[in-house]
Formats: structure tokens, sequence, C-alpha cells
């Protein structure tokens, strides 16, 4: 796929294989879903190497193609153990 934005259902498709796409990627709990018949919402976390987890949140427009990501938010978290 040459641009996973170039209709919803292709992102869609790219967000729920991404496990397969990149072996980095350990564990997805993504959803696409979709509001209406113009409007989807991203939202999920992706699990890494060394116990890297990054949360996703989207909001996509495809009123018009490609799709447009319009508002995002993106935190990552790294756990640290300590042994005593």
């Amino acid at each position: 796929m040459s641009n996973p934005l170039r209709t919803s259902g292709d992102y869609e498709l790219f967000l729920y294989t991404l496990t397969d796409q990149f072996p980095s990627v350990h564990r997805s709990t993504v959803a696409f879903i979709r509001r209406g018949s113009t409007l989807a919402r991203v939202t999920g976390e992706l699990y890494f190497d060394s116990d890297i987890r990054l949360v996703v949140r989207e909001r996509l427009v495809y009123r018009s193609l490609p799709v447009i990501i319009d508002w995002y938010g993106y935190d990552s978290t790294l756990a640290i153990f300590r042994l005593l």
C-alpha cells in the first residue's frame, strides 16, 4: 500500500495490520471507529520493545480524498522497573 490515507478503507486496513507490517509493534489495541459517512476516530495503544507504550488518538475527515487527519494526540510512556 503506497498511501494508507488514500481512502478510509486503506487507512483502516493499515491500522489493523500494524503488528504484521512492523515487527517492533508487539501488540495493538488501536481501533478505527466510523462516526458517520465522513468522520472517523482512531483510538488505542501500541506496545513496543522495552516496555514502550504509545497512546493514539486521531480524528479523520474523508469528505474528499485523500483522508485528512484533522486532529490528533499521541502520548508515550516508558515503564522503568527498579530492583531493590
